[in-house]
């Protein structure tokens, strides 16, 4: 089954050595199914996603924004470059409003 929309997501690692410390980038994609959302790790039924969410705490183009899944298992926070609002707005068809999103 092919994803309706991929979201590329980054994980920001710090790696210490004998003389140096380094900050490592590295990515994964979060992808939309007809009937899950699923990471490298994780898997989620629609049917357990209340909403998507995003929020980028700067304007500064090189600043990363956070990505929130919130789900029947709690909310899961994701780091992002690029604006996610196709995958929000792909979810929106997918999923039915509910009171706990309007």
């Amino acid at each position: 089954m092919t994803a309706i929309v991929k979201q590329r997501c980054i994980e920001v690692t710090q790696e210490i050595g004998l003389l140096e410390k380094r900050i490592v980038e590295s990515s994964f994609e979060l992808s939309l199914f007809s009937d899950r959302i699923e990471t490298e790790s994780d898997r989620f039924p629609l049917d357990s996603v209340f909403d998507i969410s995003y929020r980028f705490p700067s304007d500064s183009p090189d600043s990363l924004g956070f990505l929130y899944l919130h789900t029947s298992r709690g909310v899961s926070t994701y780091k992002i470059k690029t604006s996610p609002e196709q995958l929000i707005q792909e979810f929106k068809k997918l999923v039915p409003e509910t009171k706990y999103r309007l």
